[in-house]
């Protein structure tokens, strides 16, 4: 898949709802949104439906969870759901297409869609992750910088406190980086660190993991009826009636619902599991760490002393502790000092 794009370009996706089936009440239209990526497998008539737009990491009172309940069923007449009572709000929710969303202790939100895609939403440290429902694709936004794979391509920008954000592919040529203030695009291959002509998506505009969540969805670009949207509560209905739920000794709490496994330690921490764990979704309010892994990727970042942002796919990797960016390939290594100057190792 070759996607070729500017280096930045504000989009705004725009949030919609769903109005109420009743007689004589109008129906809305439902605008379009438009994604930031020009990759063929994300539709520019996308919707994102029932999930929140991250804007960041606001500040909520602490709440006390309550067990799963099957019959808080959402309607479009709570209007604060997409607002920022959604992590005050506690057990489990059914949206009217059919995602399921478990609020967990520490403002953490895991929504599991009626295909299995995965969104953990982390909002005590600005942290959101996603994984499609064929697994193929998955991102991450973290306060260290942003991480979208698709297919066997990787794109990353790290967040530089000085503005002078950076950026990084990985893709079938091998790895390309450059920064924001730079005006060259550097390759990292075979032979070496050579300059080329490339360029990257702007993953700084909007929430690009919703398109991640919806990209496998039958309902992607389309309203479903309202005989549709229910099929689709009763259908999650009946999956949370077969969820397992446990708890252990040592206060962890834990779920299997749909095939997703979700547990949550007594510090917060949450794991999400999916097909064995050969995907695996992570984060912790603690020390704001989360983690991705996948046959296709795996990637880390966290907070703190030991701040980082880390990225491997096959031999590819990248690493970035919030001052230095190196990238490497193929027993080559460059990338930015902490003056961002141009280094080869």
């Amino acid at each position: 898949m070759n996607k070729t794009s500017d280096k930045m370009f504000p989009r705004k996706d725009s949030i919609t709802r769903i109005s109420k089936n009743e007689p004589g009440r109008k129906e809305v239209p439902r605008p379009r949104s438009r994604s930031v990526f020009t990759n063929s497998h994300v539709s520019d008539e996308a919707h994102a439906r029932d999930a929140v737009k991250f804007e960041g990491a606001p500040s909520w009172p602490p709440y006390v969870p309550k067990p799963i309940t099957v019959k808080n069923y959402l309607t479009e007449d709570f209007n604060d759901y997409y607002g920022d009572d959604q992590y005050q709000m506690s057990g489990t929710v059914i949206s009217p297409h059919g995602v399921i969303t478990l609020r967990l202790n520490e403002r953490i939100r895991v929504d599991i869609s009626p295909d299995k895609a995965v969104r953990v939403a982390n909002a005590k440290n600005g942290i959101v992750l996603a994984l499609s429902a064929s697994g193929s694709s998955s991102g991450l936004i973290h306060p260290n910088g942003r991480v979208y794979q698709y297919g066997s391509r990787v794109e990353i920008m790290a967040n530089d406190s000085q503005g002078n954000d950076k950026f990084a592919k990985m893709w079938y040529k091998g790895v390309s980086f450059s920064s924001m203030q730079c005006a060259l695009v550097y390759l990292v291959d075979s032979a070496g660190t050579r300059t080329t002509t490339d360029s990257f998506n702007d993953l700084s505009q909007q929430d690009f993991t919703l398109n991640i969540f919806y990209e496998d969805s039958p309902y992607l670009d389309q309203t479903p009826s309202p005989t549709t949207t229910t099929q689709l509560v009763n259908e999650a209905v009946s999956i949370l009636q077969a969820t397992n739920y446990w708890y252990t000794e040592d206060g962890t709490e834990n779920w299997i619902i749909n095939n997703v496994r979700i547990s949550q330690t007594a510090d917060g921490l949450v794991r999400v599991g999916r097909n064995s764990n050969k995907f695996s979704l992570r984060t912790s309010p603690t020390n704001g760490s989360a983690s991705i892994s996948s046959p296709y990727m795996h990637c880390t970042g966290s907070m703190g002393q030991t701040r980082h942002l880390f990225v491997r796919r096959g031999e590819r990797r990248m690493h970035y502790d919030g001052s230095t960016f190196i990238v490497r390939n193929a027993g080559h290594s460059a990338g930015f000092d902490e003056k961002h100057q141009l280094k080869v190792y």
